[in-house]
């Protein structure tokens, strides 16, 4: 960068201390690229934007560029398949079951539209980026366990429509007793997150099915809990 002083300032009495008062201005008033400043595209790997592009949400779209490293860096394929589906952190799904479908956005993207929702799930990592599945294929393992129960999402991440909508439509229509309700209580206390960490779509599932284990399978406080724990989807 070239600095140019105008003469007349070393012309006067302090001149020096003028110059080097105006020297400073500019020099902290200029800076370079900064780190939070956005990667040009045209530095992405091609691969990556293909990816990038193929990505059906802008939400997936953010997460896939938080993960490649503003695509840079490989992804593994099952995040991107968990990048592709429907990510939101709305607790209403029934604009899905439209002939438009579409839902309320997340902390990680906008609001979703879509033309169908053939072949897709309702998704995971609505307040965070999954930056690795180890934890989630932990998780899968133990939701093994439930597989005798129906309609448990045994891949919380990839929860169908329907199935969403089902338990989310038995919570709102199930009141436990007062005994069942001391369980559900108990297990909010000792789970830490409860159902989920936001009250999104899967919180309102998660709610519902442990109302389920309460009322029909007589789940204790703990159960209701560890099942809390393995199904969470939050991606941090």
């Amino acid at each position: 960068m070239k600095l140019e002083i105008p003469t007349k300032y070393f012309a006067i009495g302090g001149g020096t201390i003028a110059a080097i008062a105006i020297i400073s201005l500019v020099l902290i008033n200029y800076h370079g690229p900064t780190s939070s400043e956005p990667v040009s595209l045209q530095h992405a790997d091609s691969k990556l934007l293909e990816i990038y592009n193929s990505i059906p949400t802008q939400t997936g779209k953010n997460i896939f560029m938080v993960q490649s490293k503003k695509l840079t860096r490989s992804v593994d394929p099952e995040l991107v398949d968990l990048d592709s589906q429907i990510i939101s952190c709305s607790a209403n799904v029934d604009g899905l079951l439209t002939s438009s479908p579409n839902i309320g956005g997340s902390c990680t993207g906008p609001s979703v539209s879509l033309n169908g929702i053939k072949g897709k799930y309702l998704g995971g990592q609505c307040c965070g980026v999954l930056q690795n599945t180890t934890e989630h294929h932990e998780h899968l393992e133990k939701l093994k366990q439930y597989s005798n129960i129906p309609g448990i999402p045994l891949d919380p991440y990839k929860t169908p429509v329907d199935i969403a909508k089902k338990w989310i439509d038995y919570d709102s229509n199930t009141t436990l007793t007062a005994s069942e309700q001391m369980v559900y209580n108990q297990a909010m206390k000792i789970s830490g997150e409860g159902p989920c960490c936001c009250s999104c779509w899967h919180y309102y599932v998660n709610e519902g099915i442990a109302k389920k284990f309460i009322h029909d399978y007589k789940y204790d406080a703990k159960q209701v809990a560890e099942f809390w724990g393995v199904s969470d989807i939050c991606g941090i």
